[in-house]
């Protein structure tokens, strides 16, 4: 009878919880968690921008430059915000989403990791908590929108009108903003898009910069060059440089 009833009050619970996220379309992810020392420590905060921008959001840092139609318009977006738990073999992480006055909006399960390396465990931890989104269909309906009510800036010769073209969030796969990450791994990386999903491994060299890169059938080598990573391999005798935004 007790299970019962508790899952009763899930199920009663989950579509009111859903609708209130789908009032969003904003959500400003914090430089530095509370519960860390470092701005981007362990890149827990790109990740989670790059998760909300999969999911569908409109995720910035917030060291980012923000569009126009959110100056004033704090309360019409959400804030996460990251919770840490667990003892010395474990680490859990939770991800919440607060309003303006700091209520929860949504709050993730917590996702866990037993790996004692702490860049990989805090790695495994929130992609593990971020996966309590895949159990709802986020689509934005349009309720707190801060276009409606923003003011065009004023036209002076020094500050010229500009129309805002912003469109919806492209595939994680096409947005621009998004960057793979890097896992440890034995002698090396494994990078990692957001799915997540294994696309590339690096292997270490005797120089700094420079990796044996292994991506399917296609072998060659991934090198720094004015502080951005390409990777290079030869296809059909022609040497093909791609470049790659990697998030160490």
């Amino acid at each position: 009878m007790r299970k019962l009833l508790i899952s009763l009050v899930l199920l009663i619970s989950i579509p009111s919880f859903s609708q209130s996220l789908n009032d969003y379309q904003y959500v400003i992810v914090p430089s530095k968690f509370e519960v860390l020392k470092e701005n981007d420590k362990y890149h827990l905060n790109s990740l989670t921008k790059a998760f909300l921008l999969k999911y569908g959001f409109k995720a910035y840092l917030s060291s980012d430059e923000m569009p126009d139609e959110l100056s004033n318009k704090r309360c019409m977006v959400l804030y996460a915000s990251l919770t840490r738990d667990g003892g010395i073999f474990m680490t859990k992480l939770k991800l919440a989403l607060k309003d303006c006055k700091d209520n929860v909006v949504f709050e993730t399960e917590f996702g866990a990791s037993r790996d004692k390396d702490y860049n990989v465990a805090y790695n495994q931890a929130l992609r593990a908590a971020l996966k309590s989104f895949d159990k709802f269909s986020y689509t934005y309906n349009g309720k707190n929108n801060p276009t409606e009510s923003a003011p065009a800036p004023p036209a002076t010769p020094e500050t010229p009108v500009v129309t805002s073209t912003e469109t919806p969030a492209a595939p994680a796969e096409n947005n621009p903003e998004l960057f793979f990450f890097a896992q440890p791994i034995a002698n090396g990386f494994q990078i990692v898009d957001s799915e997540p999903r294994v696309i590339m491994r690096l292997f270490t060299t005797s120089q700094k910069n420079v990796f044996i890169a292994v991506r399917e059938d296609t072998r060659g080598v991934v090198i720094l060059k004015n502080n951005q990573w390409f990777f290079e391999y030869y296809e059909n005798s022609k040497l093909v440089s791609e470049q790659l935004k990697l998030r160490f």
